[in-house]
């Protein structure tokens, strides 16, 4: 009798702890999707934005405080946007599909073509959690060459910028209509596709892998491919890394991360 007991309290344990350990990782994943959503912000990591006067931004109107702070004139040298190559596919009026899987580089879309999954050219944002897959295989290699190219930060710094970046093209792209330039090139065989996007930013059009680098929110990086004004990859990657200079001189996103 005792020992049926013994069996039957020690089946109860383990049942407990199965149902224990199958709520944490439950809550575990909701808070990786919620870290990676920017519900869960680490105020103790601090991104720095853009301040008013520079990037375009107008700066404040006229106030006291405006009167007597000199406005940050240095602008960022971004490309005229013009599509006269035929190489490419061009869709318009796309709008985003809010996914919990979309990334500052690589984001679902809605095009005249149906709905897409694209990966911009030139730029690879941080990944915006770590996490471990259900094979043992993690992202924390790639978390980490990312943080080194980005001014060595470490894992959790890292995956903050990964959220900003996410946020910010959420930010641009939720809601608005933006163009896409693609010409069908798969990402690594996937159904991903390769492609520039082209956003409305203060008055201007402009290619998101552009304000990307520019706000220090991704390392230059993956596919290169010729502008769709048939300016050379060599030329953009030029291009690409006077912008890198310029959120390095400023601070800004993984530049200035304190």
């Amino acid at each position: 009798m005792a020992k049926k007991k013994k069996k039957t309290v020690l089946g109860t344990i383990i049942t407990v702890a199965v149902i224990a350990a199958v709520i944490w990782m439950k809550v575990q994943e909701v808070r990786d999707g919620q870290t990676r959503d920017g519900e869960l912000r680490d105020e103790s990591v601090t991104i720095p934005d853009p301040k008013e006067g520079s990037m375009g931004i107008p700066p404040a109107s006229n106030t006291a405080k405006s009167n007597t702070t000199k406005p940050d004139t240095a602008q960022p040298k971004f490309r005229t946007v013009s599509l006269s190559s035929n190489q490419f596919q061009i869709w318009k009026n796309c709008t985003l599909i809010d996914r919990r899987g979309n990334d500052g580089d690589s984001f679902h879309i809605q095009s005249p073509q149906g709905n897409e999954e694209i990966r911009l050219y030139y730029v690879d944002a941080p990944e915006s959690a770590a996490l471990t897959y259900g094979n043992g295989d993690t992202n924390h290699k790639r978390i980490g060459e990312q943080g080194i190219a980005m001014g060595r930060l470490n894992q959790h710094e890292t995956t903050q910028v990964g959220v900003a970046a996410k946020l910010f093209t959420k930010k641009l792209l939720k809601g608005k209509k933006f163009t896409v330039v693609t010409n069908g090139e798969r990402v690594y065989n996937s159904h991903r596709k390769y492609a520039y996007v082209i956003v409305d930013w203060k008055g201007q059009q402009r290619y998101l892998h552009e304000l990307i680098v520019a706000h220090g929110l991704g390392r230059i990086h993956t596919k290169p491919m010729t502008l769709p004004d048939n300016t050379s990859a060599s030329r953009q990657k030029k291009s690409l890394y006077e912008l890198k200079k310029y959120a390095q001189k400023k601070r800004y996103g993984a530049w200035g991360v304190k």
